[in-house]
């Protein structure tokens, strides 16, 4: 179905999460994911001030960060987008795109020799996973695109999903999640 509203996005830009430790962030993102710092800025606020800083995801697109002081946050805010509402991690998370299986071998290893210890994997039937959390306990995602057919379906037929009676959704299928050092 065509867009019924004309223009839309041509991709995403950047998406921007909060962090109270702006070097344990530094290090996750360009050392162990191995993502480029690409922009930095700091502005004066009233009394106080926040940094807004961006690591490069490749194809224009970023992930960007907010450190904040005395602009009008909580002074108990948290950084864990999911957990801090009270919700599973994986609930609002963010998926890096990699275009093979072999990638995602490769990512793999590479995180596991940069020492990030707890990866977890999961095949979702159409697609191909492994999750962390970084330091601000958002959940990372690295996600392959196993089968794209099962993946994409027709409009009717996502929204008949969509709208599916609670009393009509069966269990779970899926394999249990392993280790990345199980696979």
């Amino acid at each position: 179905m065509a867009n019924p509203t004309g223009l839309q996005s041509k991709s995403l830009h950047h998406v921007a999460f909060t962090t109270r430790d702006i070097e344990a962030t530094y290090e996750f993102y360009t050392k162990k994911l191995g993502m480029r710092l690409l922009h930095a800025e700091n502005h004066r606020q009233g009394d106080g001030y926040f940094r807004h800083f961006f690591f490069a995801m490749g194809s224009g697109e970023a992930i960007g960060f907010f450190y904040l002081e005395n602009v009008g946050e909580k002074p108990d805010y948290k950084t864990e987008i999911s957990m801090g509402l009270g919700l599973p991690a994986w609930a609002n998370h963010i998926a890096f795109r990699l275009d093979t299986l072999d990638e995602l071998e490769e990512m793999t290893t590479q995180l596991q020799g940069r020492g990030i210890e707890h990866l977890m994997r999961i095949d979702h039937g159409w697609c191909e996973s492994i999750y962390t959390l970084d330091p601000n306990g958002i959940m990372v995602e690295f996600c392959v695109t196993t089968d794209a057919e099962e993946f994409e379906q027709t409009e009717e037929e996502a929204l008949r999903l969509l709208r599916l009676p609670a009393e009509e959704i069966a269990e779970e299928t899926r394999k249990e999640p392993s280790t990345a050092e199980e696979a």
